[in-house]
Parts: structure tokens; sequence; C-alpha cells
């Protein structure tokens, strides 16, 4: 059995226990070409000559720091088609399973463009994509013209589409937007449940609650309906009346203080606090880095209930995070906690990533394939 995720923006692919790490053709290339411009324009900004004309404040962006992304995995006949964006850029590749490949097959490229996860059937690859991360649409790309057929528009973030097994419809995750007072796009409400099918053109709603996520849709064999389900949290946060007014002198003394800082930085050279100049501190993080930090943050948390709760392979999500069977009846069963994520297997059996470990779920017996951190993607290569 051959197996594809993605952790830490890379490709890499389990194969009878052992893991390879496949770097991206694309990413490679372009940080090269990124890195000679660099090069190229450092006599500019380096040195005291640069310093002195204050060309040193225009240095051109690290390399290291331009944005990357990985949000789609799928089979293809000589090894895998993965969805990249790199500096607003998005495109989808067809990587052999080489790690010292030096070329790749190109797919599409488009300016603006950000994945939401993608879900291949024969020559038909259902894709969510959209020119911003916040506004992702339903579309069908035949890989065999590149023709693409979009199919959901307006306020909405749809996210992992899967083909069902007879391929009648697409089943994928869907959140639309409230606006605010002046007409743009603002509280993103619960994902639901959809599933559209292109022979007639239906779409209809299979699972929804307002007080949770239903993400990563997927439908067996046997008409029974997969998804992680977690609380629904509108990223508003609850304010204390009390708490803001006792900790009201605080924050005036911080503020005060953050501002001498600054001034004695700006004009003295040298900033008031000892460990202002820390790199921890200084340092410019952008949004992933933000999100992942702020989910290792809470991993300890997670792996501490976790392993509480007895599970024999603890992972860093949410013991709320649940992987849940719904079958045609109605019946719903969690089938495990803490998952991140996860893809349905041909014979029945379930793999599964909990943010810290790779697992084979077989009914009750769970088998550690491989420890991966925020492996996600998950994708069956070869049976």
């Amino acid at each position: 059995m051959r197996i594809g995720y993605i952790a830490d923006k890379q490709l890499y692919v389990w194969e009878d226990g052992r893991v390879t790490a496949l770097p991206s053709v694309r990413y490679q290339k372009y940080l090269a070409a990124m890195q000679s411009i660099h090069d190229a324009k450092a006599w500019k900004t380096t040195g005291t000559g640069a310093m002195f004309t204050g060309a040193a404040a225009d240095a051109p962006v690290d390399p290291a720091k331009i944005p990357v992304g990985l949000h789609g995995l799928a089979p293809d006949p000589d090894g895998m088609l993965y969805a990249v964006e790199l500096d607003q850029v998005g495109g989808l590749y067809r990587r052999d399973l080489d790690p010292a490949a030096s070329e790749e097959g190109h797919v599409m490229t488009r300016q603006n463009m950000f994945f939401g996860g993608i879900h291949r059937r024969g020559d038909q690859l259902a894709m969510c994509t959209g020119s911003s991360p916040q506004l992702l649409h339903l579309s069908i790309l035949d890989l065999r013209d590149n023709s693409e057929t979009e199919i959901t528009d307006g306020d909405t973030r749809e996210c992992d589409p899967c083909w069902s097994p007879d391929g009648s419809r697409i089943l994928f995750s869907s959140a639309g937007y409230a606006r605010s007072d002046s007409g743009k796009p603002a509280m993103l409400g619960p994902h639901e449940v959809l599933a559209y099918a292109p022979g007639s053109g239906s779409l209809d709603t299979l699972c929804s609650n307002p007080a949770f996520d239903y993400l990563s849709p997927q439908e067996s064999s046997e008409g029974a309906l997969y998804c992680i389900r977690q609380p629904y949290d509108n990223g508003q946060k609850r304010s204390s009346l009390l708490k803001d007014i006792l900790l009201f002198p605080v924050r005036i003394i911080k503020a005060l203080g953050g501002l001498l800082n600054y001034f004695s930085i700006r004009y003295g050279g040298e900033p008031l606090r000892s460990d202002s100049s820390s790199p921890e501190r200084t340092k410019k993080k952008s949004p992933q880095e933000l999100f992942f930090e702020g989910n290792l943050i809470k991993a300890e948390e997670n792996l501490k209930q976790n392993q509480l709760a007895g599970d024999k392979y603890p992972g860093i999500c949410p013991r709320n995070r649940v992987l849940l069977r719904i079958d045609p009846d109605g019946k719903e069963t969690t089938l495990r906690h803490s998952v991140l994520d996860y893809t349905l297997l041909p014979d029945g059996r379930i793999l599964c990533s909990n943010g810290a470990h790779l697992l084979l779920l077989d009914g009750s017996q769970e088998t550690e394939l491989a420890k991966v951190k925020l492996a996600h993607d998950l994708t069956l290569l070869e049976v």
C-alpha cells in the first residue's frame, strides 16, 4: 500500500513502513530564481554604503520567507498530482515518486489562485479554488483538455471535495458569510455537508447543524457518510466587563511603556526593555506561522487531555474534533476523537492522522504507520 500526504509544507509518501519526502520541484525552482534575484541586488542593499544612503531599508524580501502552501493531493499514473500556491500564484503539477527528480509535469497555473482541496475520479478532478483563501468554490477540471466547469459561487467557502464511490455526486463542505453593514463579507458561518450531482445539476444538503462544523465528507460504498465534526467557533471572544475594568490600569501602564520604548528605539537607538530586540519578539511572522504556532501552543494541552483519556496513540488535536459516521438511517457513530484528517480505504479500513501519528483504523484496532506532525490531505496512491 502506497499513501501520500502533506506535512510541514512538503509532500510525503509512505510505503511498507518507509517514509520518503518529495520536494516540490516547482517550489525549488521558484526559490532558486528568487535567490538569484536576491543575490544580484545584494550589493545595492548591504554594506556601509547602503546604510549611509538609506538603501538598506529597501532590501529584497528573504526568499526563505516566500509564502508557500500545499492544499491538495491526488493519485496520478506516474505518481501524484498536487496543488501548490506560491506568492499569490496557484497551480497543479504532476510529480513522480523519485525524490531526486528535477522536472515535473505542469497542468495549470493561475494568478491569485488558492486551493481548498482536490479529489480525482478518472480524468475528472473535483477541486475547490478561489481568488482568496476565504472565498473558495467548487469546480470540475477535465484533465484531458484542462477545461473547467464552475459549479458554485457567491459569498461562500467550499472545501474538501470528494467524489462518491459510483461517481454520481461530489460531496464537499460549505460555509456562508454574513455581510457587514458596509456590504462586505464578514463572519463565516458553520460548515455543512453538501452534495452536487453533475448529471442532474442538483445540490442537496446532507448534514447541517448550527452548533458544529462538518468537514472532509466522504461516502462509503454502502452509502454511509463519514466526516469530521467539531464545535462551531465564530471567532468572536466573549468579553468580561468586570475583568476589563480590573485590568484597565495595567493596560494603560503597558501602553505607556510601549510608547516610551518606541521613542527610545526611534530617537535614541536603544530599547528601554532589555529583551525587546530579541529575534523571537521582533520577527514578523506570516499568518500561516501564527496559525501553526497557535495550534502548537494548544497542542500540549490537547496531548495531555488525550493521554488522560487513555488514547493508545494520543494526538495533538482537540478531543471534540471527531471522526463521525452517519449511516443511511441517520444513526451517528463517533469512530475516533482527536482527528486532523482521514481517508477511507477500499477494504473498509480508515487511514487517519491525529496531528502526531499516521494511523490505520480497522474497527476498534489502531496501528501506527508513522510518527508525523500535522499530516493532512491523506491520499491512497496505490493499493
